[in-house]
């Protein structure tokens, strides 16, 4: 099935979403099959040239870290790739999306921080994860600007 110029994942992809995400369990320790599953069959998870985006709309205004993000806009969970086309894709997703994106990430993981900046996402807030012993960074991308 495909979402604008994306393909949204199946449950026939969960396999292959599920290995890419444990080939890559140092970044993403906390990915559970279940949450998995549930974005497959939500519709909130795009499997495309070998990447994997999942992600939300808010129903409602929500608060993540020191930022408030309005009813419609998007939270992007996660992003993984095993072919190298993360930003491609990531690009077609904004498009489609078409509202603001917000994400947080770990401080330490410079990797997609610099993923993040190179996608024209800019650092707008902080966030802090297990009693405020993991400090991390949230992300906007705004469609509208």
């Amino acid at each position: 099935m495909r979402m604008g110029s994306l393909k949204l994942a199946t449950k026939s992809d969960f396999n292959d979403i599920k290995s890419l995400f444990y080939e890559h369990k140092d970044i993403f320790p906390h990915i559970r099959q279940d949450k998995i599953l549930h974005h497959i069959e939500t519709g909130n998870c795009i499997y495309d040239d070998e990447v994997v985006i999942t992600f939300n709309i808010y129903k409602r205004k929500q608060k993540i870290g020191n930022i408030v993000a309005d009813k419609g806009d998007c939270i992007l969970h996660q992003i993984v790739s095993k072919s190298g086309n993360a930003s491609k894709i990531l690009k077609k997703f904004f498009e489609y999306i078409n509202t603001k994106v917000y994400l947080s990430v770990r401080e330490s993981n410079s990797e997609a921080i610099d993923f993040y900046r190179k996608n024209d996402m800019l650092e707008i807030g902080e966030i802090a994860w297990k009693n405020n012993t993991i400090p991390g960074k949230i992300f906007l991308y705004n469609a509208t600007t």
